[in-house]
């Protein structure tokens, strides 16, 4: 899966959704309360998933949501195959 994010310590911390963005490696103390969804929600293969970003420093992951419903279709249809 390919991604927006850079991670690195040695640049600022950039928004430039949806082209990239520029994060701090790892999270802070202000990061666990000030994320917020940045974009809308994407889907990547059988993955529905946002961007989130600490609103103080910009540490930014991919927050996966659940699987698409075509996914779950799909899974569905062949357990009830498999079944049957």
């Amino acid at each position: 899966m390919a991604s927006i994010v850079e991670y690195d310590e040695r640049k600022a911390a950039v928004n430039a959704y949806p082209e990239w963005i520029i994060s701090p490696p790892n999270p802070s103390e202000c990061c666990f309360p000030g994320m917020e969804q940045i974009g809308k929600v994407e889907e990547d293969g059988n993955w529905l998933y946002s961007y989130k970003r600490c609103r103080v420093c910009g540490y930014t992951v991919r927050h996966f949501l659940m699987m698409s419903p075509e996914a779950i279709q799909k899974m569905r249809g062949d357990i009830l195959r498999t079944l049957n």
